[in-house]
């Protein structure tokens, strides 16, 4: 009894939705997804747009809403979501411009989501798939980009370099060209350097690495255990001594460890002003509009 109940309340409210559905258009359903997409109210919007391939399955619109649930989720930053969906599409249409679109969005989630591999493979398969589309040296353009951020700068001297010179987009490339072969010249520290400085004299490293702060704690606190430790064996108190020993091996190894790891962190912060730097000078990016349609933006600045 209480199943045939359940049952009878899931018809009448699908029977509601269906009613609601035949009395609100495709278009104005879809308007109304756009809308709440409009508002950065992505999730619902995903909800709307999901009510348009349902009552409309058929409809020439209920592509365009598969495409903006994949572009709700990538708004939302679920970006694992945007990637099955923008690869579906793809796969679903790859001679229709939804379709096409789609994998071009597939290596941009990739890129936001700061997956460069992956960003990679995808620009380079919409490269190979549609040599002749408009987008092709955006997506090469983007592609030297990805190259660039895994530190791949010969590679994406190549491909920037690939651009034709009747391109839009040529006198971009050819400036990240320039600027890439200048990323071997950053400023580095040597992290084996760091540890060797610090392995000899505790400090040492940190000051190599520009920290005169640390290098004087470091200094100071391995200092003033070795003379401790040194102390209490000289005046025969080995049980002192050799507690003091265990807790010097810990800060001297963290002494090395520090001065390696800020190496490391050193040549990061280096190399990501310098990608900062590209990126405001000549950084571009595609974003679409509410029905879908791919539109430019440029970002330049000299």
């Amino acid at each position: 009894m209480k199943s045939l109940f359940i049952l009878w309340i899931c018809g009448i409210l699908f029977c509601s939705n269906a009613a609601i559905a035949g009395d609100m258009s495709v278009d104005k359903m879809m308007s109304f997804a756009d809308s709440l997409f409009a508002q950065g109210d992505y999730y619902r919007a995903i909800t709307e747009y999901e009510r348009v391939i349902f009552f409309y399955p058929d409809d020439s619109l209920a592509k365009a809403a598969r495409f903006q649930i994949a572009e709700s989720y990538f708004r939302g930053e679920r970006f694992d979501q945007a990637i099955a969906q923008f690869g579906s599409l793809a796969h679903d249409y790859p001679n229709d411009e939804v379709g096409i679109k789609s994998l071009l969005r597939v290596g941009e989630v990739f890129y936001q989501k700061r997956d460069y591999e992956h960003a990679t493979e995808a620009f380079i398969k919409f490269i190979g798939t549609y040599p002749n589309d408009t987008r092709d040296d955006a997506a090469r353009l983007k592609l030297g980009w990805s190259y660039l951020r895994q530190r791949d700068w010969t590679q994406a001297e190549e491909e920037f370099r690939k651009l034709p010179a009747e391109s839009p987009l040529h006198s971009k490339a050819e400036g990240l060209a320039e600027e890439a072969k200048h990323y071997p010249d950053i400023p580095k520290k040597s992290p084996g350097l760091a540890g060797g400085l610090s392995t000899i004299l505790p400090g040492t490293g940190q000051l190599y690495i520009g920290k005169p702060g640390d290098a004087l704690i470091s200094f100071l606190l391995n200092g003033s255990f070795i003379w401790a430790t040194a102390e209490s064996f000289q005046h025969n108190n080995n049980a002192t001594g050799g507690i003091l020993l265990f807790f010097e091996a810990g800060w001297y190894l963290g002494n090395i460890y520090n001065a390696v790891n800020g190496a490391y962190k050193y040549n990061d912060r280096l190399e990501q002003r310098f990608m900062d730097n590209l990126h405001n000078r000549f950084d571009f990016s595609y974003y679409y509009d509410g029905h879908g349609r791919n539109m430019m933006a440029f970002n330049l600045k000299f």
